[in-house]
């Protein structure tokens, strides 16, 4: 079961952030492309913001897939953790704790996930372990 489990968590984890990467890059599922993220990213004071921008919604695409499907689980990982990092750092870590009050509830408990997941392994079902 513990494969199991591994394979759900990658999954999910690897589907939102690749949803995260779309809204990014491509203004998909109600996001706003790069331009609108390069103008967040320059107002909480990310520059060059259009490259930051475009970075970010890769780092979240080839890692959200990359831990998906369990290839290269610990670099997937990184490139997940990278954008969560900054995000606390520059735009929740004032707001305390709770998502609902804009913190970084949300961040932690992704940090905490990918962190685990690469400890343990991708587990049996994945590419690395076909590999």
């Amino acid at each position: 079961m513990l494969d199991t489990g591994l394979l759900i968590i990658r999954l999910v984890i690897g589907f939102i952030m690749i949803g995260h990467a779309c809204k990014k890059l491509f203004g998909w599922f109600g996001g706003e492309g790069v331009s609108g993220t390069a103008e967040f990213f320059g107002a909480i004071g990310l520059k060059p913001a259009r490259a930051l921008a475009v970075c970010a919604g890769l780092a979240e695409l080839i890692g959200g897939f990359l831990f998906g499907v369990g290839l290269w689980i610990i670099v997937g990982a990184i490139l997940l953790m990278l954008p969560m990092v900054v995000a606390v750092a520059k735009v929740h870590a004032d707001k305390g704790l709770w998502n609902l009050n804009g913190g970084f509830e949300y961040n932690l408990v992704m940090i905490g996930s990918l962190l685990g997941v690469a400890l343990a392994g991708a587990g049996a079902y994945s590419l690395d372990a076909l590999i």
